[in-house]
């Protein structure tokens, strides 16, 4: 494999090249371009625009806006991906002067790099301190904390993906009750000796994941919650169903101080096929109906099917590792077309908290995608989830298209324009097409296509166990609410309501 990186006359990627070398990687640099076709194309400096004929890959080619310039068309569109960020010399725009902790965070391809984290120094360690003089400077930090990886990886991965640059580097500060905030964001950082050698670690092993041909599984994890009828009272999962196992409940709790966990969960196996996953799907729900067969409790799905409570449809991904390329074909070609799935109106809802675009979380057996709202409300719902899951997965090399570059179609996106994105919906659906010629995507595409023109979406009051013929019992269930507590700091510690 060919890699020719573009840079600037003040570049320091020189170093980065000779590293690259050293691990046998064939790389070549220059201000102008290749002499010869290569595979990848690796723009380190201004971002010019290359043709897509000169390489398989190209980085950092193409971007939302430029961080370095554009501030307020950055701060939108990370403000529209539910990311917070203060750009620019103007720090009179946020009422903090200082961060009790920033955060340099380098990425490579959907990866972390590196990290270096700097500490404010509080007035009582200064007292402490022989040299008062002493100013906070950023350290590199070898192992990230849990919170750190949750929060801070994730809102620089999500930054960088949001605006269509696939390396760079992040400034994050902390605020305690605001949570991270984007500082800085770089598509050009300097490279010098152990950044380096840490991008060059990174890029190779980029390469060769990008050149394995690893069987790829796919799994899934679903969410649905329960309802009593008649009246559509909300019962908690955990009435019925384990914390874990292959039919279990989310973590998230109910709203007030309860031990409810309302969201129940089916956890298939993972499968080699889409065929395979649909059928230990069913068998998942065959056991979750076994758990609770009540007549008088119906199974809802959807994005949201109470106020406050989106369901997700997340989709896992064995032996596969996450990278720029395949996030964006998932948001292209799995997650637009599932959005013709879904009540507009609640979808919308659900996108201001859960569902931005490019989240996924890195898991053991590869990644969980966590863009999709549940598409369990039928056997034909999840049929086209996993099957177009699988085929980005198998052809995603081959998948450029990436429509959410433009900022007004990812705010049609988040704001559930089904008809903004009609144009955009009916390219993506020719591409699979072309990519998969079979009569199986025929039929998924038509029926995609016939839903977005009729304006339907998955009803989400409607038991779903009638859709999977799964059978119903003929108990009912005689819901008891159980007590909670209202916690007051005046006048006792907490009151039974």
């Amino acid at each position: 494999m060919k890699i020719y990186i573009r840079h600037e006359a003040n570049s320091s990627v020189l170093e980065l090249t000779r590293r690259l070398s050293a691990r046998g990687v064939n790389v070549t640099a220059g201000r102008q371009g290749p002499e010869e076709p290569v595979d990848w194309w690796i723009e380190w400096g201004a971002g010019r625009e290359s043709h897509s004929a000169v390489a398989q890959r190209l980085f950092n080619v193409r971007a939302v806006a430029s961080p370095a310039t554009d501030f307020d068309t950055v701060e939108k569109v990370l403000q529209k991906n539910h990311l917070q960020a203060l750009l620019g010399e103007d720090s009179s725009r946020w009422p903090f002067s200082a961060w009790p902790k920033e955060y340099l965070i380098y990425l490579w391809d959907s990866r972390v790099v590196a990290v270096q984290r700097k500490v404010l120094i509080t007035q009582q360690l200064r007292d402490l301190l022989p040299n008062k003089s002493v100013a906070p400077a950023f350290h590199w930090v070898e192992q990230l904390t849990p919170w750190e990886e949750e929060r801070m990886v994730s809102t620089a991965i999500r930054a960088l993906h949001c605006l269509s640059i696939d390396f760079g580097r992040v400034h994050l500060g902390v605020n305690r009750s605001r949570g991270p905030i984007i500082l800085g964001i770089d598509p050009a950082p300097v490279v010098r000796k152990r950044l380096a050698q840490a991008y060059a670690e990174a890029i190779a092993t980029s390469v060769r994941e990008w050149q394995e041909k690893s069987s790829v599984t796919i799994g899934s994890d679903p969410e649905f919650m329960l309802s009593l009828v008649p009246g559509r009272r909300m019962v908690p999962a955990s009435r019925f169903f384990p914390r874990t196992g292959t039919v279990g409940c989310d973590n998230r709790r109910a709203f007030g101080a309860s031990d409810d966990l309302p969201l129940a969960e089916v956890r298939p196996a993972p499968a080699e096929n889409a065929v395979e996953a649909l059928r230990q799907l069913r068998n998942v729900l065959n056991e979750a109906n076994r758990l609770c067969p009540y007549a008088n409790i119906a199974w809802v799905t959807g994005s949201e099917p109470y106020p406050g409570y989106p369901t997700g449809g997340h989709i896992h991904f064995g032996g596969l590792q996450p990278n720029s390329r395949l996030i964006r074909a998932l948001d292209q070609y799995l997650a637009l077309p599932l959005l013709y799935l879904e009540n507009p109106e609640t979808a919308a809802r659900r996108r201001q908290f859960y569902g931005a675009l490019g989240d996924f979380r890195v898991k053991p057996h590869g990644f969980e995608y966590r863009t999709p709202g549940s598409w369990l409300a039928s056997p034909e719902t999840a049929w086209i989830a996993l099957h177009l899951a699988a085929v980005v997965a198998q052809h995603y090399r081959r998948m450029e298209r990436w429509d959410f570059l433009l900022p007004e179609v990812q705010e049609a996106f988040y704001g559930g324009k089904r008809k903004a994105l009609m144009p955009f919906l009916r390219q993506t659906l020719l591409d699979l097409v072309a990519l998969d010629d079979s009569e199986t995507m025929r039929l998924l595409t038509q029926r995609i296509w016939t839903m977005a023109e009729e304006g339907g979406y998955v009803q989400e009051d409607v038991d779903i166990r009638r859709a999977w013929k799964l059978p119903v019992g003929i108990h009912r269930y005689r819901y008891v609410p159980r007590p909670r507590y209202s916690i007051s700091w005046l006048g006792g510690s907490a009151n039974r309501i």
